[in-house]
Protein backbone atom coordinates (compact mmCIF):
# COMPACT_ATOMS: atom_id res chain seq x y z
CA UNK A 1 0.00 0.00 0.00
CA UNK A 2 2.80 2.43 0.83
CA UNK A 3 4.58 1.45 -2.39
CA UNK A 4 1.39 2.21 -4.35
CA UNK A 5 1.14 5.60 -2.67
CA UNK A 6 4.74 6.48 -3.53
CA UNK A 7 4.25 5.27 -7.08
CA UNK A 8 1.17 7.47 -7.46
CA UNK A 9 2.93 10.43 -5.83
CA UNK A 10 6.02 10.20 -8.01
CA UNK A 11 4.05 9.50 -11.19
CA UNK A 12 1.52 12.29 -10.61
CA UNK A 13 3.80 14.99 -9.29
CA UNK A 14 7.12 14.26 -10.94
CA UNK A 15 7.18 11.75 -13.79
CA UNK A 16 4.03 12.65 -15.76
CA UNK A 17 4.60 16.45 -15.70
CA UNK A 18 8.27 15.90 -16.52
CA UNK A 19 7.36 13.56 -19.37
CA UNK A 20 4.90 16.06 -20.85
CA UNK A 21 7.32 18.98 -20.54
CA UNK A 22 10.24 17.04 -22.02
CA UNK A 23 8.16 15.76 -24.92
CA UNK A 24 6.96 19.28 -25.72
CA UNK A 25 10.45 20.75 -25.50
CA UNK A 26 12.04 17.98 -27.53
CA UNK A 27 9.44 18.32 -30.29
CA UNK A 28 9.82 22.12 -30.29
CA UNK A 29 13.60 21.72 -30.55
CA UNK A 30 13.19 19.49 -33.58
CA UNK A 31 14.27 16.23 -31.98
CA UNK A 32 13.65 13.12 -34.03
CA UNK A 33 10.51 11.12 -33.22
CA UNK A 34 12.70 8.20 -32.09
CA UNK A 35 14.48 10.39 -29.50
CA UNK A 36 11.12 11.67 -28.21
CA UNK A 37 9.78 8.10 -28.03
CA UNK A 38 12.92 6.84 -26.25
CA UNK A 39 12.81 9.61 -23.66
CA UNK A 40 9.08 9.03 -23.12
CA UNK A 41 9.73 5.31 -22.60
CA UNK A 42 12.55 6.06 -20.18
CA UNK A 43 10.50 8.42 -18.06
CA UNK A 44 7.72 5.83 -17.96
CA UNK A 45 10.18 3.16 -16.83
CA UNK A 46 11.64 5.51 -14.24
CA UNK A 47 8.34 5.73 -12.32
CA UNK A 48 8.31 2.19 -10.92
CA UNK A 49 12.06 2.28 -10.25
CA UNK A 50 11.70 5.58 -8.38
CA UNK A 51 8.69 4.24 -6.45
CA UNK A 52 10.62 1.14 -5.40
CA UNK A 53 13.47 3.25 -4.12
CA UNK A 54 11.06 5.65 -2.39
CA UNK A 55 9.27 2.72 -0.71
CA UNK A 56 12.63 1.49 0.62
CA UNK A 57 13.77 4.99 1.60
CA UNK A 58 10.78 7.34 2.12
CA UNK A 59 13.01 10.27 3.05
CA UNK A 60 14.81 9.98 -0.29
CA UNK A 61 11.46 9.79 -2.08
CA UNK A 62 10.07 12.90 -0.43
CA UNK A 63 13.22 14.96 -0.84
CA UNK A 64 13.69 13.87 -4.45
CA UNK A 65 10.08 14.61 -5.41
CA UNK A 66 10.20 17.98 -3.68
CA UNK A 67 13.63 18.77 -5.14
CA UNK A 68 12.50 18.10 -8.71
CA UNK A 69 9.26 20.03 -8.20
CA UNK A 70 11.02 23.15 -6.94
CA UNK A 71 13.97 22.87 -9.32
CA UNK A 72 16.57 21.93 -6.72
CA UNK A 73 17.19 18.49 -8.27
CA UNK A 74 17.79 17.91 -11.96
CA UNK A 75 14.95 15.76 -13.30
CA UNK A 76 17.12 14.55 -16.18
CA UNK A 77 19.68 13.21 -13.71
CA UNK A 78 16.99 11.57 -11.55
CA UNK A 79 15.60 9.70 -14.57
CA UNK A 80 19.09 8.69 -15.74
CA UNK A 81 19.95 7.38 -12.27
CA UNK A 82 16.68 5.46 -11.97
CA UNK A 83 16.92 3.79 -15.38
CA UNK A 84 20.57 3.10 -16.24
CA UNK A 85 19.47 1.32 -19.43
CA UNK A 86 18.19 4.66 -20.69
CA UNK A 87 21.56 6.38 -20.59
CA UNK A 88 21.78 6.54 -24.39
CA UNK A 89 18.36 8.16 -24.76
CA UNK A 90 19.04 10.65 -21.97
CA UNK A 91 22.44 11.44 -23.48
CA UNK A 92 20.92 11.96 -26.94
CA UNK A 93 18.30 14.31 -25.52
CA UNK A 94 20.71 15.97 -23.10
CA UNK A 95 21.67 18.96 -25.26
CA UNK A 96 18.01 19.62 -26.01
CA UNK A 97 17.09 19.42 -22.31
CA UNK A 98 20.07 21.45 -21.07
CA UNK A 99 19.06 23.78 -18.30
CA UNK A 100 15.72 22.07 -17.83
CA UNK A 101 15.20 21.24 -14.16
CA UNK A 102 11.83 19.49 -14.24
Amino acid sequence: MIRDFFLWLLMSLVVEPMQAEWSTRLQAAGASPSVVADVTRCTSEAGPALAARAADDPWWGMTTAAGVLIGFRDGVAVVAEATPGCAAAVQAAGPLLAGLRS
